[in-house]
């Protein structure tokens, strides 16, 4: 692949991802005013933020091993995979005390790994500059 094919994956499955958490916490936000739709939604969402979560660490990993990321930024994704992992499982014990904050630092993660995709170059870009 391209530099420039890299780039476009890994924005593509951080701004996917991202744009899910979005979602999840509108689930919580509408279980907090009292709809039980809303557990379903965020239960329901919960293994699917997983998923992309873990596919989205998996690309940053394949972009490493052929030098179009940084080991950094594998082991920032890698961290909120177990992250929510570890979330799914307060949730489901229902410690909202860790759950709330932890998802908060879930999002804000994931919003500053898509800003800095999104700002930084490749760093085959960045070699050629």
């Amino acid at each position: 692949m391209t530099p420039r094919a890299w780039q476009r994956l890994l924005r593509a499955i951080t701004t996917l991802v991202t744009l899910d958490s979005f979602a999840q916490t509108m689930f919580a936000g509408r279980l907090m005013a009292g709809s039980y739709d809303g557990l379903d939604a965020h239960s329901l969402n919960g293994p699917i933020m997983a998923a992309g979560m873990l596919l989205m660490t998996l690309c940053f990993a394949a972009a490493w091993r052929f030098g179009q990321a940084t080991g950094r930024s594998v082991l920032r994704c890698a961290a909120m995979t177990v992250g929510t992992g570890i979330e799914i499982g307060l949730g489901h014990r229902e410690i909202l005390a860790v759950h709330v904050p932890l998802g908060v630092a879930l999002v804000a993660g994931l919003v500053a790994a898509t800003v800095q995709v999104w700002t930084k170059p490749t760093i085959a870009a960045e070699v050629a500059a």
